[in-house]
């Protein structure tokens, strides 16, 4: 089994199929072998994982995120993720996949408290279509899940779909690996552009993922323009951008691997992945 971490779970926008090439250019991007790398907007961290994974020290990477992946990378980076917790959370998953949906729903229902930490990774990892479940005024937002899918006679796909993914004993180990691996990171659970409000050193190199423009799913948007004009008024480290499109004619698209199908087999292609140095 590998050794290498991963993203705790599928999602929505998230980056792990093409994260080895956008560290490629960000550690080429380094202006010094001791630079800080920047992973704004982080969601499930695959940026920052594959920098860890590629030998980058976690105290020398800033997450930042206002999303309850902010509340998860904290608590990682701290030390402070309770495990107790997480599996307490875990144990209380129903034995029978058919049976899934409806406790998620419920648990969805409760009040976000001082365990979103904990909580969070679960129900994403339930969400349907990897969909972003987040939390406002201390509730869960967005939250639908999936049933337990099985084959039909007439069915592209021919192997049943688990309502989670992944599931909890491959959820469990990928967020022990994380508590081993990524404590010492900081994240910032806070607004992107409050980052702005101090210069950026200019060894530094920044990551940023917003939400796609004119996409929809996501809890929090930005105003990826205002943001670029004002780093630059701040700061001169390199600042790449992660788009659904090119932002300057130097644009590179991301190469996908995988397969193009989900359930149904009938999805036509995938969507582009541009990244932007500005």
């Amino acid at each position: 089994m590998s050794s290498l971490m991963r993203v705790p779970c599928s999602y929505q926008g998230g980056k792990q199929r093409v994260a080895s090439q956008i560290v490629d250019l960000l550690l080429e991007a380094a202006p010094s072998t001791n630079s800080y790398f920047y992973d704004l907007c982080c969601g499930s961290g695959a940026v920052s994982i594959e920098l860890v994974n590629r030998g980058i020290d976690p105290s020398r990477i800033r997450m930042l995120d206002i999303s309850s992946w902010g509340s998860f990378w904290t608590a990682i980076g701290s030390g402070t993720f309770n495990m107790g917790v997480f599996d307490q959370f875990l144990s209380n998953l129903p034995r029978d996949k058919h049976d899934f949906k409806t406790h998620m729903s419920e648990l969805s229902k409760l009040p976000v408290d001082n365990h979103e930490a904990e909580v969070y990774p679960i129900i994403q990892a339930c969400s349907f279509g990897g969909k972003q479940i987040w939390r406002d005024n201390g509730r869960w937002m967005n939250a639908c899940f999936r049933n337990y899918w099985e084959p039909t006679a007439t069915s592209v796909r021919r192997s049943p779909a688990n309502p989670m993914q992944p599931s909890p004993v491959e959820l469990r180990r990928r967020i022990v690996a994380l508590v081993n691996g990524m404590e010492g990171v900081t994240c910032l659970k806070t607004d992107i552009m409050m980052l702005l409000e101090t210069p950026i050193p200019s060894d530094a190199v920044v990551y940023v993922d917003p939400p796609y423009k004119s996409t929809t799913g996501y809890g929090f948007g930005l105003d990826i323009t205002s943001f670029i004009n004002t780093f630059r008024e701040i700061s001169q480290a390199p600042l790449f951008i992660s788009e659904g499109v090119p932002l300057n004619d130097d644009a590179l698209m991301l190469t996908f691997g995988g397969a193009k199908g989900g359930i149904s087999g009938n999805r036509k292609g995938k969507h582009q992945e541009w990244l932007s140095r500005v």
